[in-house]
C-alpha cells in the first residue's frame, strides 16, 4: 500500500513543480503578447483536451513533464505574436518565468511549513558543553551568531552549512553580546573533533516576523547550495554517483511518505520540506547556461542584447536540441545508476 501512495506522491509533486513551472511560461507569454498553441501538462499521446481561444490546453499520457509552445520559439514566423519578432527583454521576461514560479512556489511552502510551527530555532545559543571547543573560545548561553568565518548568519542553517565548510585551520565567529559584538576564534585539537562545536541552540516562540524571515532566508540558502553542489559537481569535489535523478527522488519521497504515514504530521512536513527543495532545486537548475534548459535560451538572449540582433531561430533550435539529446542521456545514466543503489546497499 505504501508504494501505491508513494506512486501518487510522486507524480502530484512531478506535475505540481512541472505545472507551476509551464504556467510561469505561460501567463508571461500571455501578458506580453506572445502566441500560445499549447500548454501542455504530461507527455506523449494526448488524453484531454479543450482549446479555448488560440490555445490547446491538454494533458498527456505520462506524467513526466509538460510544454508551453510558444509561436516562433525555435523557428522563424511571420507572425507579430511570434517570440522570434518580440524585443529581447520579453523573451528573457517568458524565459526567466518558469524557474521564477519554481522558487516562488518554494517560498510560499516555506511560508506554510515555518507558518505552522509554534517554536522555530534561532541562531543564539542555549547552552556550552563543558571542555568544548565553543566554551575554549569563550562563547556563551545567549550569544547570538552573526558570522561564521566571514560569512552572514540569518538562520541556524547557515551555521551548520559553514560549519560543515570548515575543515581545517581556526574558525573565526562573530557573535553578539548585549549589544556588543565579538570576534571568537574555534581552534580544533586532539581531544575534540573539529565538527562538533559544543553547543545547543535556542528555541522561540514563533511570529509572523521569524516566518517571513525564515522563508526568505532559506530560500536563499537552498539556492546558494544547489549552485554550490553543481560547482563542486563540476571541481570533481563531488562523485558523479551521488548524483540523484527521478528514481532516486521517487525513493526519497517513499521514505518521506512512510514517515508520513508513521508519525502524521511530523512526517508530512519532511515530505514538504523535500517538495521546496525540489521546486527551488528545478528553477535554480534550469537557470544554468546549458543547452535546452531556460539557462540555455538566457545565454543566447543575453547574446542577442549584446550583438543587438538575434541569432537565426533555426540554429539556436538546433543547439537546444542537441542539449536537450544529451540531458536525455544523462537522465538515463542517472537513472541506471540510482537503480543500482537500491540493489547495492
Amino acid at each position: 500500500m505504501t508504494g501505491l501512495w508513494t506512486a501518487v506522491a510522486a507524480i502530484l509533486i512531478f506535475c505540481i513543480l512541472i505545472f507551476v513551472h509551464e504556467l510561469g511560461h505561460f501567463l508571461a507569454a500571455k501578458g506580453l503578447g506572445v502566441r500560445v498553441h499549447e500548454f501542455a501538462i504530461g507527455m506523449g499521446p494526448k488524453i484531454f483536451g479543450k482549446r479555448k481561444g488560440e490555445t490547446l490546453y491538454s494533458v498527456r499520457l505520462f506524467p513526466i513533464g509538460g510544454f508551453c509552445a510558444l509561436e516562433g520559439e525555435d523557428k522563424s514566423s511571420e507572425d507579430d505574436k511570434a517570440l522570434s519578432n518580440k524585443p529581447a527583454w520579453v523573451k528573457l521576461i517568458i524565459t526567466v518565468a518558469g524557474a521564477f514560479m519554481n522558487v516562488l512556489l518554494g517560498l510560499l511552502l516555506l511560508f506554510l511549513l515555518y507558518g505552522s510551527m509554534k517554536t522555530v530555532v534561532v541562531p543564539e545559543i542555549a547552552t556550552v558543553a563543558p571542555a568544548s571547543m565553543a566554551e575554549a573560545a569563550g562563547m556563551l548561553p545567549g550569544d547570538t551568531v552573526i558570522r561564521f568565518n566571514g560569512k552572514r548568519i540569518n538562520t541556524v542553517r547557515d551555521i551548520y552549512w559553514e560549519k560543515d565548510q570548515w575543515t581545517k585551520g581556526n574558525a573565526e565567529i562573530v557573535v553578539k553580546r548585549g549589544g556588543e559584538k565579538l570576534s571568537l576564534t574555534l581552534s580544533p585539537n586532539e581531544q575534540v573533533e573539529q565538527n562538533i562545536l559544543g553547543i545547543t541552540l535556542q528555541k522561540k516562540d514563533n511570529s509572523f516576523w521569524l516566518t517571513v524571515k525564515n522563508g526568505f532566508c532559506d530560500t536563499a540558502f537552498y539556492g546558494k547550495v544547489i549552485l554550490s553542489s553543481f560547482v563542486d559537481l563540476i571541481q570533481g569535489k563531488i562523485a558523479f554517483s551521488s548524483m540523484s535523478g527521478p528514481v532516486g527522488i521517487v525513493s526519497e519521497i517513499g521514505t518521506a511518505v512512510e514517515e508520513t504515514a508513521q508519525n502524521g504530521w511530523e512526517g508530512f512536513m519532511n515530505l514538504l520540506q523535500l517538495t521546496i527543495l525540489l521546486t527551488i532545486n528545478l528553477g535554480v537548475f534550469n537557470l544554468l547556461p546549458i543547452p535546452a534548459l531556460d539557462g540555455g535560451r538566457i545565454f543566447f538572449i543575453l547574446v542577442e542584447m549584446i550583438r543587438r540582433k538575434p541569432l537565426p531561430p533555426e540554429k539556436e533550435g538546433m543547439v537546444h536540441l542537441i542539449g536537450f539529446a544529451l540531458l536525455i542521456l544523462l537522465s538515463i545514466v542517472i537513472a541506471y545508476m540510482d537503480v543500482l543503489k537500491l540493489f547495492v546497499k
